[in-house]
């Protein structure tokens, strides 16, 4: 809001200042044959002057927040990028770091008839709320990059997998992922590579009791890791899954 509220002030300004700057040219035009032609060239230089600076604030003032939303709409797509993969990693399986041509191959291997156990639907329902809340929330963000909106999109409808199992089931979430990553991986300038396959098997395992443990695993970390930033000065800077 405070954001919105100094960009809506620039905005005034330079719309004063542009106000002005027509006013006294306008009035150098009109006056300019009478007596004082000294003072009219210079009102109307001056207003040329003012009109130009205002033009520049604002053409510097709009480069500056297309720039800040740049940033902040990857810096979502790097979070969500993550979230998806940690909630396909507890289902499918995986290198524990996050990496992208796995997570593309693993989404071209998995099955719409692999298990998927209440927590991993908790995963992905929670994965669909923060993506409709950032759709309802951040409309500007979505509006300045239609990628980020697809992706949010995709992943959105998950949170219905209990409402609507009929149409949200195993195949519907492998989709709307794929797509999801694909438009996340543009925005963050990363490019897949295929062919993975072979490597993305060995790590696969879909079963209940291979996610059981990944999901109780991350869990555990998790726990770890914020009791350790509580007694630490300083966070670890290991990665998060």
């Amino acid at each position: 809001m405070a954001r919105d509220s100094q960009l809506n002030t620039r905005f005034v300004l330079a719309g004063a200042c542009t106000l002005v700057a027509v006013v006294m040219i306008a009035t150098g035009v009109l006056l300019s044959d009478s007596r004082g032609d000294e003072i009219i060239g210079m009102l109307g230089n001056l207003g040329a002057e003012i009109l130009g600076l205002a033009f520049t604030v604002a053409i510097i003032d709009w480069l500056l927040e297309r720039k800040r939303l740049n940033e902040q709409a990857q810096h979502l797509a790097w979070r969500m990028l993550h979230d998806v993969d940690h909630a396909f990693w507890v289902w499918q399986g995986g290198r524990r770091e996050f990496h992208l041509d796995e997570l593309m191959s693993l989404l071209e291997i998995a099955s719409k008839d692999d298990p998927l156990p209440k927590f991993t639907e908790e995963l992905f329902i929670n994965l669909g709320i923060r993506s409709s809340d950032n759709l309802r929330l951040q409309p500007r963000l979505m509006a300045h990059d239609r990628r980020l909106k697809a992706a949010l999109k995709s992943l959105a409808g998950l949170a219905q997998i209990r409402e609507a199992r009929t149409i949200v089931n195993t195949a519907y979430i492998i989709d709307g992922l794929r797509s999801a990553v694909t438009n996340l991986a543009e925005m963050t300038g990363q490019t897949p590579h295929q062919g993975e396959f072979a490597a993305a098997r060995s790590f696969r395992d879909p079963s209940i009791e291979a996610q059981t443990r990944r999901y109780k695993g991350s869990l555990h970390e998790s726990i770890m890791r914020q009791g350790m930033v509580a007694h630490e000065p300083e966070p670890s800077s290991e990665p998060v899954r």
